[in-house]
């Protein structure tokens, strides 16, 4: 009833936002489709038969992007004597995988084989413009700049390409990593061996650069990028020990619309992550103060619990791929998508499944402790 239907987009809010584009009624269904949700009640019931507490709880969550403090995003590429590319930018990884999914891109754009890619950032020799990596913007910002830089280094490139195919540049257009002849030349003179010719982009970087020339192939490439609005729908559920107060995860089901995706195992690796961590915040992370003293008393690992291996068995997350005209690359971003979604989904499960009890609201984190004593003091504790 209250999505926004997929033809409304972009669409301005009441304070004047504009979400880009999105298909929530889509993402809801496959996350509905891959829960099982239909069938909780059957799963619920045999819980109860075994004296459990059983919960599902669905968070559909859209978040903005980092707009980003700088007015764009540059990027440089360079080619050195011993065949390798090299890009500088500004934004650096801090476990995101940056070099995975930049080289990725330059594989695609340009078919300049991505294991031939070294990615530097923050190199003071170089004076580039752009932003540090944050708010789930960097595949989209840096990397419509790189898609930029392989825009740049095919038009740089088709001159030589041309001639060295025997062909006019306005005979020849790039295709899937390689100079062609076009197809109307090619009807025009099918026995012509230059016109049936074709040259991929890394034989001719590699001619290049064997006959000293990778000194002039050197582009830099830029975008400006809109900030957009990746969104999802997520799906606990949960078993609850009414005995220990202990509780269980025993599926979780992640469904984001994340636009264009480069990378799908950096954005299960990215998911998977985030949900993790919203874990340790829903069920153990908790920052205690004394309240005489104001001293943290949970100031170190020994007291402040963290989520282990073993919390999460179970995380199933798929994407439905609605791109965004924001930036060259179609992309929303995905580093907050696994926190933002699994907050609201494991505390709607923990209350589904004490809300039989007349238990209606409770504050995270559900430790063992406190949903214990909550059970207790219900309407049905014992």
């Amino acid at each position: 009833m209250n999505f926004i239907d997929r033809e409304a987009f972009p669409y301005t809010t009441a304070n004047g936002t504009v979400y880009d584009s999105g298909d929530f009624e889509q993402v809801l269904d496959r996350a509905l489709e891959l829960a099982d949700y239909s069938g909780f009640r059957a799963r619920q019931q045999a819980s109860a038969a075994q004296g459990k507490l059983r919960g599902i709880g669905l968070a559909f969550y859209l978040e903005a992007s980092g707009p980003g403090g700088a007015p764009k995003d540059q990027v440089e590429g360079s080619f050195s004597a011993d065949g390798y590319m090299t890009v500088y930018a500004v934004t650096g990884a801090s476990g995101q995988g940056h070099e995975t999914s930049f080289a990725q891109i330059i594989e695609s754009e340009l078919g300049w084989p991505a294991a031939r890619v070294r990615y530097r950032a923050g190199d003071p020799a170089h004076h580039l413009i752009g932003n540090s990596t944050g708010g789930s913007r960097t595949l989209y910002g840096a990397g419509s700049a790189i898609k930029a830089m392989c825009a740049a280094w095919i038009e740089k490139l088709k001159p030589e390409a041309a001639q060295r195919l025997g062909l006019s540049t306005d005979d020849i257009s790039f295709v899937n990593g390689g100079f062609h002849k076009t197809s109307s030349l090619s009807k025009a003179l099918p026995s012509d061996p230059a016109a049936a010719a074709s040259l991929s982009v890394e034989t001719l970087i590699d001619a290049l650069i064997a006959e000293g020339r990778a000194g002039e192939l050197g582009v830099i490439g830029e975008a400006t990028s809109g900030s957009t609005f990746p969104n999802g729908c997520h799906c606990a559920e949960v078993e609850i020990d009414p005995d220990t107060g202990m509780t269980a995860l025993l599926h979780y089901i992640a469904v984001d619309d994340l636009g264009k995706v480069i990378s799908p195992q950096l954005v299960q690796g990215q998911v998977h992550g985030g949900v993790v961590q919203g874990w340790g915040q829903a069920f153990c992370e908790h920052a205690i103060y004394d309240r005489g003293s104001a001293q943290l008393l949970s100031g170190s690992y020994m007291d402040y619990a963290m989520p282990r291996a073993g919390c999460l068995s179970s995380i199933r997350n798929d994407t439905i791929n609605v791109p965004t005209r924001l930036n060259l690359l179609g992309s929303k971003g995905v580093g907050e998508s696994g926190c933002s979604g699994s907050l609201p989904a494991l505390a709607n499960a923990v209350i589904d499944a004490l809300r039989p009890l007349g238990v209606s609201s409770m504050d995270m984190p559900f430790t063992a402790a406190k949903v214990w004593a909550a059970i207790r003091q219900s309407d049905h504790g014992a």
